[in-house]
């Protein structure tokens, strides 16, 4: 498995019993509030002080990658989904470059598999995603292309717990509303206001690490939005479910879950989706669990399952584990080789009229 040199640096680190505590806490959520960090402090019964240095310290180890607000992007009125492309090896700088490029992408690996580039792609309403894919797979040359769309979200959402008495990971749903609550209906899209666009973007911003973050983000980007109304903004989004929760994510690596694959499987006829999804849903190792699109005679593996483990050895137990208790033998295992980018797509920015501009005339 790939390890980027200032991943590979933290795999065995070790966490005192206090940062394990403000590491499973900061995943959860972090109040959208004028001091959170004061609230934080006084729930685990330690000084503001403390929290703020032991998270500066996690950061400045790229421990936390960082802290900020997870969209529902389809929510925003955005469609996603997962693009699987077949790229020369000769040809593969050049295309994650064109790739990158685009400020809908958010993930881009090299795995190892006849469709070596994956990367997730993120486009406004008004433009076509396939078209979209289509440019970039003839820009990077690619002798074919796959659009991997979710068909069927079962899981999504994982935090990466520290300690033998962390509570069980969480789980969320696309459509999920405040403490994973659904919503009564999604009817897609939410037509924001032009001051709540105005903070999605500010709510993206990676949190300073200060007794009052929210009063620096809108000083530092000079915002006309006091930071009361962006905070009174936030917690509404929320409570609409267009914001899953405000938090920090972790760099999975640094954190000491040093070996993740995403595995496909093929489902069989004849047995019942329910009890395959069961042992699925019941491995708190799986952080992403998806039906994605079957291209026939190309891609015949739906069922996309992300498992994090901290070994190879504990990797290939879960995958050998999971074969067995589902019945399918058909899978494959798709191992990041390199990783080329892992960064929040910022919602409503004004690149991606730009890209297109540049690149669909």
């Amino acid at each position: 498995l790939f390890r980027s040199e200032e991943d590979a640096i933290m795999t065995a680190i070790r966490f005192t019993r206090a940062e394990e505590r403000i590491i499973n806490r900061i995943q959860e959520d972090i109040p959208l509030a004028a001091e959170p960090f004061r609230l934080i402090a006084d729930e685990l019964s330690i000084k503001e002080s403390e929290l703020l240095e032991t998270v500066a310290r996690l950061k400045e180890k790229r421990i936390v990658r960082n802290i900020s607000a997870i969209f529902n992007a389809h929510r925003l009125g955005y469609h996603s989904s997962l693009v699987a492309m077949s790229v020369d090896e000769g040809e593969v700088e050049g295309a994650v470059e064109i790739i990158n490029a685009h400020p809908g992408v958010s993930h881009n690996y090299l795995r190892d598999h006849r469709f070596n580039i994956w990367f997730t792609l993120a486009v406004d309403a008004a433009t076509s995603l396939e078209e979209t894919a289509a440019v970039l797979a003839r820009h990077c040359r690619a002798t074919d292309h796959l659009i991997l769309r979710n068909e069927k979200l079962y899981k999504i959402g994982f935090m990466l717990r520290m300690g033998d008495d962390a509570p069980e990971d969480g789980e969320e749903d696309e459509a999920a509303g405040p403490n994973g609550a659904a919503l009564a209906h999604d009817d897609g899209g939410y037509a924001l206001s032009g001051e709540e666009r105005d903070a999605v973007l500010l709510l993206q911003t990676d949190l300073p690490i200060t007794p009052r973050p929210f009063d620096a983000i809108v000083s530092t980007t000079k915002s006309s939005m006091s930071s009361e109304r962006l905070v009174t903004i936030g917690e509404a989004l929320k409570q609409k479910g267009i914001m899953r929760r405000y938090a920090a994510v972790l760099k999975h690596y640094n954190a000491g879950y040093g070996a993740n694959a995403m595995t496909a499987w093929k489902t069989e006829a004849g047995r019942g989706e329910d009890e395959v999804m069961q042992v699925f849903l019941s491995a708190k190792s799986i952080s992403h669990l998806y039906r994605r699109t079957v291209h026939p005679g190309r891609w015949e593996h739906p069922l996309f399952a992300m498992i994090h483990a901290r070994s190879d050895g504990e990797l290939e137990s879960i995958i050998a584990t999971l074969e067995k208790k589902s019945g399918l033998s058909d899978y494959l295992v798709l191992k990041s080789l390199r990783e080329f980018k892992k960064k929040r797509v910022t919602y409503f920015s004004p690149a991606f009229d730009e890209w297109k501009k540049e690149n669909m005339g």
